[in-house]
């Protein structure tokens, strides 16, 4: 029992010694390094500063955002962003002089390094602090900074490009990209469809093709049977030329002829036609005579249509008389 109680002891120590290892080799000296403390205040949105973010000196990394607070003034109620910064001593090294590696936040302030606000990436929005040397700018301090009890203040410039990044917090990049993402997802299915479209008009097109040389295979033999009969008709028509020409040559001295009797006979029913028309004149005697007889005609159709009447109601009427009514 003592002896699995050793065993179970040695491995539960022997599992601290190798996680202890793990975090050496994983973490190097980090874990047991000692780190300086800064305050950094935003004037403006930290719209894509997080806890963990990258503190760079012109892009090398020398620390981290430890914290993101909110402080408010009592008196004027004014809002101010303390950003606490954790600085790694090891990550710069001084030349000359002897001196040792670290941070002196009060001198290097007084040589000129300020922090601001940089973009990490325009698409996530992220946000990290970066540190440089700017002796050309007065320190701007929020604050006055108690080393016993607050960590020193490093002062932030404002420049063009925070100015971008002010005016990046409120574009909404995410939602932007997303209906980016959407527009190209509805674009794809778009043109996805007008490939299928494609495809079925070139098949349609291929069939129509196919019909269209067979329309016109049809129609060329349509043609040449066309063609044939014109020629076969123009064949008679010039052997039926022919023969007309034939005959009107053979009977031309008897049309004349008969051309000259119709002009006679057309000439002898025009003097009639001339003749009638003096007959018939107003006030001419044969007029008169004409009317004559045409009442003596119809007076005697009367007596006609009378003596039919009695006979037709009395037929004995012509042997012995008309019976008086």
């Amino acid at each position: 029992m003592k002896s699995n109680a050793l065993k179970v002891g040695l491995f539960v120590v022997a599992a601290f010694v190798l996680m202890g290892i793990g975090a050496v080799l994983l973490g190097g000296t980090a874990l047991f390094a000692k780190t300086t403390r800064a305050v950094t205040y935003v004037d403006g949105t930290v719209s894509g500063l997080y806890v963990g973010a990258p503190v760079t000196f012109r892009g090398v990394k020398v620390g981290q955002v430890e914290d993101i607070g909110i402080e408010v003034d009592a008196k004027t109620l004014a809002a101010r962003i303390p950003v606490v910064l954790q600085l790694s001593p090891r990550a710069v090294r001084i030349d000359g002089g002897g001196a040792k590696p670290g941070f002196d936040v009060a001198e290097l302030v007084q040589r000129g390094l300020r922090t601001r606000l940089m973009l990490q990436s325009f698409v996530t929005g992220q946000a990290a602090i970066d540190l440089d040397f700017r002796p050309d700018t007065a320190p701007h301090f929020v604050r006055e900074t108690d080393p016993a009890e607050t960590p020193p203040e490093i002062p932030m410039i404002k420049d063009r490009f925070s100015d971008l990044i002010d005016q990046l917090a409120d574009v909404p990049v995410r939602d932007t990209f997303q209906q980016l993402r959407d527009t190209m997802k509805t674009l794809d299915v778009t043109l996805a469809g007008a490939r299928d479209l494609m495809a079925a008009s070139t098949a349609e097109v291929g069939r129509t093709g196919v019909e269209l040389r067979r329309t016109l295979l049809q129609a060329n033999g349509a043609l040449r049977t066309v063609e044939q009969s014109a020629n076969a008709t123009m064949g008679s028509i010039r052997q039926l030329a022919d023969t007309t020409r034939g005959t009107l040559g053979a009977a031309g001295p008897e049309l004349h002829a008969t051309l000259a009797a119709t002009r006679e006979a057309s000439q002898a029913a025009q003097a009639a036609m001339t003749r009638l028309s003096d007959l018939t004149a107003p006030g001419s005697a044969g007029r008169d005579d004409l009317e004559s007889a045409l009442r003596d005609l119809a007076q005697s159709a009367r007596s006609l249509r009378a003596l039919s009447e009695t006979l037709d109601q009395q037929p004995n009427a012509i042997l012995f008389g008309r019976e008086s009514q």
